[in-house]
């Protein structure tokens, strides 16, 4: 199988995966039900039916009014160790029902709720490509990091549209403001980190193809590496990701990521845009 099939491959089982979960909970919005199944899922990508799940709940609260109850006692309860891709696909459910984000950032951890932002996105990128990549529109947000984060996901809805064509997505991104370039790098290395499918040989030629983002590229890996860890699942395509990238082994990078949360207020304001300052200057290059 080619490098690029590989890749696409990986890309179908995510698809799937999301949409067989939409199927189930269209049958029925009550998660307790469904938990079971979900938990079934192949755990290459069991974080991604999770990920659907988190978007069925947000909508189904959010067209019973504007709290997000059952969708935050999903995430409590059932669905904590898959917490960056439940926070994505809530992103996906405020995108789709066209409701502002940033209204509710301030009901979420300060380390999760950016990623509710990367997640809206994405859903920007994918299904409304002609206003996100076309036209290079975004929501408007006062709040730089929200801003930065919704260009993130557009960063990986952009690997995806390319279908791992390293040269398609380079010059997609390139088509940008320069002043966004750093987010959609780091966004198109969580994608690719995450998604997998890519030789060491792959790897190595994208790494050279960032030009001045590699600070960037090497950091979507890291994140990419921590959701898997928070999971319990280290993919061998995201850790040869952050090997090729970062110059070290996960063990390493996940020790370093310790580290740094250690030495921060993670429940401050500020704490993820922190993080992801530490994460730059730790893996950058």
């Amino acid at each position: 199988m080619s490098v690029e099939n590989s890749v696409q491959g990986k890309m179908d089982t995510i698809q799937n995966t999301f949409l067989h979960v939409q199927d189930i909970f269209f049958e029925s919005a009550d998660w307790k039900r469904h938990v079971v199944e979900l938990e079934s899922t192949d755990i290459e990508f069991r974080s991604i039916a999770y990920e659907s799940a988190s978007m069925s709940i947000a909508l189904e609260d959010l067209k019973q009014g504007e709290q997000l109850t059952h969708w935050l006692q999903f995430l409590n309860e059932a669905a904590l160790a898959h917490a960056t891709q439940v926070h994505v696909g809530l992103g996906w459910a405020f995108s789709q029902a066209l409701k502002n984000p940033i209204d509710y950032l301030t009901e979420l951890h300060p380390m999760s709720r950016y990623r509710v932002l990367d997640g809206y996105g994405y859903y920007e990128g994918i299904f409304r490509r002609r206003r996100s990549i076309v036209n290079h529109l975004k929501l408007q947000a006062e709040d730089t990091v929200a801003s930065a984060a919704l260009d993130q996901g557009i960063g990986r809805s952009i690997w995806y549209l390319n279908k791992g064509i390293i040269d398609d997505a380079k010059t997609m991104i390139e088509d940008f403001a320069p002043d966004r370039h750093k987010d959609l790098w780091r966004g198109l290395g969580i994608a690719i980190a995450y998604v997998g499918g890519c030789g060491e040989g792959l790897l190595h030629e994208i790494l050279l193809k960032t030009d001045s983002y590699k600070t960037q590229l090497a950091t979507g890996s890291v994140m990419a590496l921590v959701s898997r860890d928070s999971a319990k699942y280290f993919s061998p395509d995201t850790e040869l990701a952050c090997k090729v990238w970062c110059q070290q082994s996960a063990e390493q990078i996940l020790e370093l990521n310790y580290s740094i949360k250690s030495k921060l207020d993670l429940n401050a304001a500020d704490a993820y845009s922190n993080w992801l300052c530490q994460l730059e200057k730790t893996f950058g290059q």
